[in-house]
């Protein structure tokens, strides 16, 4: 005579089914080694009045070995979120400084018995530079490309700061707006983009133009 089972009974023999099942899986899995790649930012920092330049790779291939749990645990709650170098500046260098770091695994930091077993790359090349500030005139760029000095120009703020790597800014003379259309009038101009680190004191300049008229005499010859 068969006896039926009652609910409570069918889900925990189901329940009793699946807990064997992770077990075995878990001890079969737990044997093996397996390796994972994962792509971490790469952040180097600088002291307050200095700056990383250079053509560097910002990011950083990340290869990890483990057993099969181990590797679990670390999937599931890893903290791996970036790599991050404190750059060390001394008083004697000159600048821009010339600086190469090697990365290795004890700037990764990953949970449990996950080892790390390689970076791409393993070394990075890049120069550190001191910031300034210098007050720079505005010149102004017309589309029709005649130079300033042909119009009668006058520009609000004449001068702004300009703030950034020094090998940057001691090049500079002057700073130069977007193109503006040519006409007598106000106009509102923006300044021209001078690259990622360069910063201005403001982004905008009111410039008004007066064309000069030149006035032709004609006469009549008999």
């Amino acid at each position: 005579m068969k006896t039926e089972l009652t609910r409570i009974e069918k889900t925990s023999r189901v329940v009793l089914a699946l807990l064997v099942g992770i077990l075995i899986w878990g001890s079969a899995i737990d044997k093996e080694n397996f390796c994972i790649e994962t792509r971490l930012p790469l952040v180097l920092e600088v002291a307050d009045g200095y700056v990383v330049m250079g053509d560097y790779k910002d990011s950083v291939l990340v290869k990890l070995n483990g057993s099969g749990l181990d590797m679990l645990s670390h999937q599931i709650s890893s903290s791996l979120s970036l790599i991050s170098r404190n750059v060390q500046i001394t008083g004697t260098q000159d600048f821009p400084a010339s600086i190469t770091l090697r990365l290795g695994a004890s700037d990764v930091h990953p949970l449990g018995s996950v080892v790390v077993s390689q970076l791409e790359p393993d070394q990075i090349s890049f120069f550190v530079d001191t910031v300034i500030s210098r007050e720079l005139p505005v010149s102004v760029l017309f589309s029709d490309e005649i130079p300033t000095r042909f119009r009668f120009v006058s520009v609000e703020p004449g001068c702004i700061t300009v703030t950034g790597p020094s090998s940057v800014i001691l090049l500079m003379d002057s700073v130069t707006t977007e193109k503006v259309n040519t006409g007598s009038g106000h106009i509102t101009a923006s300044l021209a983009f001078s690259g990622d680190m360069v910063a201005y004191s403001v982004g905008l300049v009111r410039v008004r133009i007066s064309e000069p008229v030149v006035s032709a005499k004609c006469s009549d010859r008999q």
